[in-house]
């Protein structure tokens, strides 16, 4: 089986995948002869050039002594590229992050070696032709991703979840979960994957030209945020719940102050009064984790006027959410459901399962903390669209919570191109 690096270097070149790989190995067995082990692990700007200038000398000089001059200068420069891209970088995620793609959400490595990306507005994973990883790889890869954040996979910690800060090949910052054999079962393999986040905010222009919603559905939107109305937005995997949050995020006026809460963060809101808190998970002992639900506690002793929350997967989460916003505090907040009904169902089912609060409690408290509940999902042509916006009504209607529709996604007389929603409800605003 191939490498990236030997398979990348071939792609660029006339070399096949096998001389590639071998004019590889032999340029970093030579600078691994010139340089300290430890010097090549955690490089300073100084060294780190050092290094580049002998990559670039030494790669010259092997293919002269392989009698290779007849490689253009291009060639030669791939050639570079890769060993630098090994040795300095990241190894086959270079040619995947930015500049060289701009237009992955995920970045996945499965078990087996092979390598997905998920393309932005995408419903499923492509594979990525050309890449077949070699188990040593894929761990020098984790390990200069989670050494940067000071954290390690190891037999007494396999799974890992962390959030890489912002930098040059990540302008936004990402997400990134591991998981160590032999959890991972495969041949030896970790599996790796990466969340990126974007890195401005998401513009009701940039969901109107997808056809994530129409221009009617985006100015109500726009004006219940502007009365203050407390939005529940649901939706599967990957529909776009936190790409719609931020967006509607942008309406919120300069002068009102944003509290946000995360776990983990990856929401980019572009607000001058923002306090921005991210949950932290407990070690392996068991100690020192912050959950969601503490977090928005804190967040009501910080003066929000707007308390925004990341997805709800907890009953702390959901029960302290509800009884901030019944306290009159404006918010927005998603959860992973499939349809409005199935978001109350799930805010009921967290605060049953964590804090033993009957279903009824719990539905009273949404009719008085949510105004609008908003859908997002998938159509058959695999578009994110808003299917549904409805009222959740203030009273409980024969014990349930009630939710009355507004507008209504027309998939039978729509298009992949031609997407149709219909107002079907009163679209009066919420609050005061």
């Amino acid at each position: 089986m191939l490498d990236y690096v030997s398979t990348g270097a071939a792609r660029a070149t006339n070399l096949d995948p096998d001389t590639a790989d071998q004019v590889i190995k032999e340029i970093i067995t030579w600078v691994n002869k010139e340089f300290d082990p430890q010097v090549l692990l955690g490089p300073d700007e100084t060294h780190k050039q050092e290094i580049k200038d002998r990559i670039g000398t030494i790669t010259g000089q092997v293919l002269r002594q392989r009698k290779m001059d007849g490689i253009s200068i291009h060639e030669e420069d791939a050639i570079r590229r890769a060993v630098e891209n090994r040795m300095l970088g990241l190894g086959f995620l270079e040619e995947l992050l930015p500049p060289a793609r701009t237009d992955l959400s995920e970045i996945m490595v499965n078990p087996d070696g092979s390598l997905w990306t998920l393309p932005k507005g995408a419903a499923n994973p492509v594979r990525e032709p050309g890449y077949q990883l070699k188990p040593d790889q894929v761990r020098t890869v984790v390990d200069k991703i989670l050494g940067a954040v000071s954290r390690r996979v190891s037999e007494a910690e396999p799974i890992v979840s962390a959030r890489l800060p912002r930098s040059q090949r990540l302008p936004a910052g990402a997400r990134v979960n591991v998981v160590a054999p032999p959890i991972a079962n495969g041949r030896g393999y970790h599996t790796l994957n990466i969340r990126l986040y974007e890195e401005k905010p998401v513009t009701a222009d940039w969901l109107l030209e997808r056809g994530m919603l129409n221009q009617e559905m985006m100015d109500f939107l726009a004006d219940q945020v502007a009365h203050h109305a407390r939005i529940l937005i649901g939706g599967g995997t990957a529909t776009g719940k936190t790409t719609l949050l931020s967006c509607l995020a942008g309406f919120i006026p300069d002068e009102e102050r944003v509290v946000l809460v995360e776990d983990p963060a990856e929401i980019f809101i572009d607000h001058p009064h923002l306090v921005s808190m991210e949950a932290r998970p407990p070690t392996v002992e068991g100690k020192f984790g912050v959950g969601l639900g503490q977090l928005v506690t804190t967040a009501m002793r910080q003066s929000p006027r707007w308390l925004v929350v990341g997805e709800v997967r907890t009953g702390d989460a959901a029960v302290w959410l509800l009884r901030a916003q019944m306290s009159d505090h404006p918010g927005l907040s998603t959860i992973h459901a499939h349809s409005p009904r199935a978001a109350v169902d799930t805010l009921c089912l967290l605060a049953r399962l964590d804090l033993q609060i009957p279903y009824e409690a719990t539905k009273n408290l949404i009719t008085r903390a949510i105004d609008l509940a908003v859908q997002i999902g998938y159509d058959r042509w695999g578009v994110r669209r808003v299917t549904d916006i409805g009222r959740v009504e203030p009273t409980l209607k024969h014990g349930n919570v009630l939710i009355t529709p507004i507008y209504g996604y027309q998939e039978e007389s729509s298009t992949a191109k031609l997407p149709v929603w219909q107002q079907v409800g009163q679209a009066s605003l919420t609050r005061p």
